[in-house]
């Protein structure tokens, strides 16, 4: 028996380790090809962004769309493609809403970049998308010196390499939509004929966004800032006043802030992907490259400024690890697995009953066979013995009936027993009859009065109290109460009491005993309980057939115990 339970042990460990591996392998097989199909979708998304980016860019240089400038120049298309060299793709499954959804967006995720470059049809590069402080001035109705003008003067000046190591120190750690940063100036230094102008005076300011959503100037608070107050004496700069509301001084500016990606950044971006030793690309392909997650695309397309041709390479780096795209994977990755894992626990847990209650059917068969086979030697012994005398020993015809009689009587009780095991062991989950209203008085009553000759014969009073009805199948039901009642007469001594009560809640059949009995085993097959029992004629099978058929009827029997009462309550 310990060899079965050993082997039905491990038997199940390796089941739960099977099923736990499995899903593990699942959710495994799982992540990684969603976080593949991810990326791809990003791709493609990554794709369609180069294009409109393309357009924008595209679309921004036509003249009447750049600031209402007359004509476009060389500086206004190095402004146009800081500007608009950007992207924002959503992150979001087919079919659902992408207004939703969160954003890999070259400003503010991290590790995503929008590098553009141009070249002329000499091989030159006349432009990037390398950080650029920048300015719209407009110094009168249709001037000539109206639009773009840049301040790229950090490498000889001194003071402007401090003004933009200033705004990194502002926006360090700060690049979300939460924060602003944005420049005053009272005043600049301005050449219109290179278009670049140098802040005189001024600041920078950080600003915090409170609200996310339709935030308005209340909603905005300064968190810090930086002085402008620079000094030079250069002939080619004029020193002009400005007004950015447009109201007290000529010159009116829209100041469009720090634009662009960190220089460093496009130079290595540059040489790691677009050129060949820091010269023009030979081919003009599109290609998209994925690697451990990192998508880079680039774009190639022809623009005109003041009708020469430009080539213009767009390079959009997408870092699938930045924290908008991981929070995504996890937020549908993780609720996935997590289902699939107590799925398994569930079907695990399903098997495990399922195999506890075989195993348990298993060892009850084999239990009743056991029993029945060794409760069976007793009678056929007997059969044995008086067959035996009957044959070799002379006897007379009142001995040899007596014989016969024991014969007969030995195989009654074992062709009683394995009978009683039979159907025992055939009985189902539920009754196969139909239900029937029964009157239990009426059973019981029936069934003593079966009893009464043997009942008056070993001077047992017996009485019934209350009435009640129950649904249920007539021959299961008298199983029940036959083998309640047949227990109760088999072990009440002689001159003692069986009383029956019955009520709406259920039957109770109470009979007096010679001593206390264990009650715990009495429902397994042919137990007898204690030595008080065993002297008693009986095959153990009768509480047990009481008990398997009260639960095919959804009811419950409850054995109880006294030194001297014996209790079987069956609860409707």
């Amino acid at each position: 028996m310990e060899k079965i339970k050993k082997k039905r042990r491990i038997a199940t460990i390796r089941s739960l380790i099977i099923s736990f591996a499995v899903a593990a392998v699942l959710c495994s097989l799982s992540a990684v090809c969603f976080w593949k199909y991810m990326v791809s979708v990003v791709k493609e998304r990554c794709m369609e962004e180069q294009l409109a980016c393309d357009s924008r860019i595209q679309w921004m240089l036509e003249p009447e769309r750049a600031s209402g400038v007359q004509e476009i120049t060389l500086t206004d298309f190095r402004c146009i493609l800081t500007r608009y060299a950007y992207f924002r793709i959503p992150i979001s499954m087919p079919l659902s809403n992408v207004n939703s959804s969160p954003d890999l967006s070259s400003h503010y995720s991290e590790g995503c970049y929008a590098f553009a470059f141009a070249w002329d049809q000499e091989g030159n590069r006349v432009a990037s998308s390398s950080r650029l402080l920048q300015a719209y001035l407009r110094f009168g109705e249709n001037s000539a010196d109206n639009g773009n003008y840049v301040c790229d003067e950090q490498d000889s000046i001194p003071e402007i390499r401090q003004l933009y190591d200033d705004y990194l120190q502002l926006v360090e750690g700060r690049g979300e939509p939460l924060y602003l940063t944005s420049m005053e100036m009272e005043s600049a230094y301005v050449n219109r004929e290179k278009r670049t102008f140098i802040p005189a005076k001024g600041r920078i300011v950080l600003e915090k966004v409170l609200s996310r959503e339709d935030y308005a100037l209340s909603d905005i608070v300064e968190v810090d800032s930086r002085e402008i107050n620079i000094t030079i004496n250069d002939e080619t700069y004029e020193l002009v006043e400005l007004d950015r509301q447009g109201g007290g001084f000529p010159q009116v500016y829209v100041l469009l802030n720090f634009i662009g990606e960190n220089p460093e950044l496009v130079e290595k971006a540059y040489r790691d992907d677009v050129s060949e030793d820091g010269v023009r690309p030979i081919s003009f392909v599109d290609d998209v490259r994925v690697e451990g997650g990192i998508i880079r695309a680039r774009h190639y397309f022809r623009m005109y400024v003041d009708h020469k041709p430009y080539d213009v390479c767009l390079l959009f780096v997408v870092d699938c690890h930045a924290g908008e795209f991981v929070k995504y994977y996890r937020q549908r990755v993780i609720p996935f697995c997590l289902a699939v894992l107590v799925l398994t626990a569930l079907i695990s847990w399903r098997k495990l009953v399922r195999n506890k209650a075989k195993y348990a059917m298993e060892d009850y068969q084999r239990d009743l066979t056991n029993h029945l086979a060794h409760d069976i030697k007793t009678p056929l012994m007997a059969i044995g013995g008086y067959a035996e005398n009957i044959k070799e020993v002379n006897l007379t015809e009142e001995e040899k009936q007596h014989y016969l009689d024991a014969i007969l009587e030995n195989v009654s009780f074992t062709d009683s027993m394995i009978n009683r095991t039979l159907y025992l062991n055939s009985m189902g989950d539920r009754p196969t009859g139909k239900p029937e209203t029964i009157a239990v008085e009426t059973v019981v009553a029936d069934l003593l009065k079966k009893y009464a000759p043997l009942l008056e014969k070993n001077g047992i009073r017996c009485n019934v109290e209350g009435s009640a009805t129950v649904k249920a199948d007539r021959t299961v039901f008298e199983t029940i109460v036959e083998n309640l009642v047949s227990n109760a007469v088999k072990y009440t001594p002689g001159n003692g009491t069986i009383s029956a009560k019955v009520d709406h809640t259920g039957l109770t059949i109470v009979n007096t005993v010679a001593e206390k009995v264990e009650v715990k085993n009495l429902t397994t097959p042919f137990v007898r309980g204690d030595q008080s029992r065993s002297n008693h004629d009986g095959s153990g099978l009768g509480l047990a057939l009481a008990e398997r058929a009260a639960a095919m009827s959804g009811f419950s029997l409850k054995l109880l115990c006294t030194d001297d009462e014996f209790t079987a309550k069956l609860r409707f």
